[in-house]
């Protein structure tokens, strides 16, 4: 079958991983991926092929995203243009409404966003989406290609000086990513927006429970100790780490925290209420 044939995406990402890990998203709804690594060889695809969507990231080198979404307001393609990114500033933002990009999805992409923001737009654009996007079909990798997309989701988080080299991604059994976090703890007050707490309450809210323990977690460093606490509350049972305490020159804080002081006050009082509280949910 002719490429013409197939509905005609690409993908301009400097990040192997992250670019393979969109690919196969893609490929598997059916759709025909045409790869670039910069902006510069970006336009040197569309140059040389019908491309129906472009998903651009902007910090590519030597050319960025921009460059190429330039490159096609100039030459007046018509070729709808999804910006993704781990930059979520203002000024990022003004810039791509102004030159007409179709979205920004921030990174890292959970898969089912993909899939649906590549529907909603060829939508727009007047085509079919290919058969396969309608579907509940879900990409699935193995414990080894989990762990590389941890550790890339990482790496691309400290990049854009985020919370460091953090990340973590949930996964069924069989390998199909349910959610993902990275550490946010630079852009938020808050002392819980680490990496795998981020993920589990993303999957949580996805699946509509408490219970994952038919989930597996992978974790670019070991698990903190908020984390840990969550990890056993929830029920998961497999986790996968790339670093440990020692290897990150974690364990010394760990070893060298306050350890807090418990005391039980006014039982009688927090019963009556606990009780009548059950009781009303009841």
């Amino acid at each position: 079958m002719s490429e013409s044939a197939f509905i005609n995406i690409l993908i301009a990402e400097d990040n192997d991983v992250t670019r393979d890990m969109m690919s196969g998203v893609l490929r598997a709804q059916g759709y025909n991926v045409l790869g670039a690594v910069d902006g510069e060889s970006a336009i040197k695809v569309v140059e040389d092929h019908d491309v129906d969507l472009a998903l651009v990231d902007i910090n590519m080198a030597p050319t960025g995203g921009f460059e190429f979404v330039k490159y096609v307001v100039a030459k007046g393609l018509k070729i709808p243009v999804v910006i993704v990114t781990g930059d979520d500033s203002a000024d990022l933002l003004i810039e791509a409404s102004s030159l007409g990009v179709a979205k920004v999805i921030q990174k890292p992409v959970e898969p089912p966003r993909l899939i649906q923001t590549v529907h909603r737009i060829l939508k727009r654009q007047g085509l079919n989406p290919a058969p396969l996007a309608v579907e509940s079909h879900q990409t699935r990798y193995s414990p080894e290609e989990l762990m590389d997309q941890t550790i890339e989701l990482a790496a691309e988080n400290a990049r854009h000086g985020r919370g460091g080299p953090y990340a973590a991604l949930v996964a069924t059994k069989d390998g199909q990513i349910l959610g993902i976090g990275a550490n946010g703890r630079a852009v938020r007050v808050d002392p819980t927006a680490h990496a795998e707490v981020t993920a589990i309450r993303k999957t949580a809210e996805k699946l509509g429970r408490e219970d994952l323990s038919e989930c597996v977690l992978y974790c670019s460093s070991q698990p903190t100790r908020v984390g840990e606490a969550l990890i056993a509350s929830v029920g998961i049972g497999q986790v996968y780490f790339g670093l440990s305490h020692e290897d990150t020159g974690q364990i010394k804080a760990h070893k060298q925290a306050a350890q807090p002081e418990y005391h039980q006050l006014c039982h009688d009082h927090a019963m009556q209420m606990f009780k009548t509280a059950k009781a009303r949910a009841a």
